[in-house]
């Protein structure tokens, strides 16, 4: 059913009883948790649903829920918004509630982002339902925000400096990301901007690292990309090889 047919049967009680065939039909599909717990869950978790209010989310997506047990710490939950028809192609999104490892309430995690770091994080539901609704024309449109370049130029930037592929990149703010260090398990953060003209607060023009077309800012001196160096051509008979 689409969300907005979700929606309407949560607000009719239909999923209120904690009879397991109901909580099916309201939508989990995996849990570690008592049976007749799930309806208590999939009320709490119920307020990032029912804050959906693009229409394109409405009538586009199918929302499906997982109670999930990590290695260390108790277990949490999530509801996560498919595409009713049609490949996920970028318009994936999960929303977790108090996992033991998230720095907030609610967190975002993305197919278009990544599933490295999070997207968006707030204590509050109202905020991740804005956030979601404001995302729809972008999701609908299939329009690139320039935070999802940036976090690719900072990407590079970390492998640059920590040799390493993997490492999470957070998304703290407009421009501004974050990373542990894997050497000192610090946080290190950076910020990026597209013009040398618009250096970021505290920032000075001889501590930015390019990358690509845009500029990275971090804590550590900057390593210039390594120049491309040509083959060099073979002489054999007369002729360049």
């Amino acid at each position: 059913m689409s969300v907005r047919q979700w929606q309407e049967r949560f607000r009719a009680g239909d999923f209120n009883s904690r009879d397991l065939s109901v909580q099916c039909e309201a939508g989990w599909f995996d849990w570690f948790c008592r049976n007749d717990a799930l309806a208590g869950r999939l009320k709490k978790l119920s307020s990032a649903v029912l804050g959906i209010k693009a229409p394109f989310i409405l009538d586009n997506y199918y929302v499906w829920f997982k109670n999930n047990c990590p290695m260390a710490g108790p277990l949490y939950d999530d509801v996560r918004f498919e595409p009713l028809s049609g490949e996920r192609d970028g318009k994936y999104f999960v929303i977790t509630l108090d996992c033991p490892h998230e720095l907030a309430k609610w967190v975002l995690y993305t197919e278009r982002y990544g599933y490295d770091a999070p997207e968006f994080c707030s204590g509050n539901v109202r905020d991740m339902g804005q956030y979601i609704n404001s995302m729809a024309a972008e999701l609908e449109q299939g329009i690139q925000p320039a935070f999802l370049l940036e976090k690719r130029a900072v990407s590079e930037y970390v492998l640059r400096h920590e040799g390493e592929h993997g490492i999470p990149v957070y998304r703290d703010g407009e421009h501004e990301f974050s990373y542990i260090s894997r050497k000192d398990r610090q946080l290190r953060k950076v910020m990026v901007t597209d013009s040398m003209e618009a250096l970021p607060p505290g920032y000075g023009a001889e501590q930015a690292e390019r990358h690509g077309e845009l500029y990275v800012f971090g804590v550590e001196p900057p390593i210039p990309e390594e120049p491309t160096v040509r083959p060099k051509t073979v002489q054999r008979g007369g002729q360049e090889r």
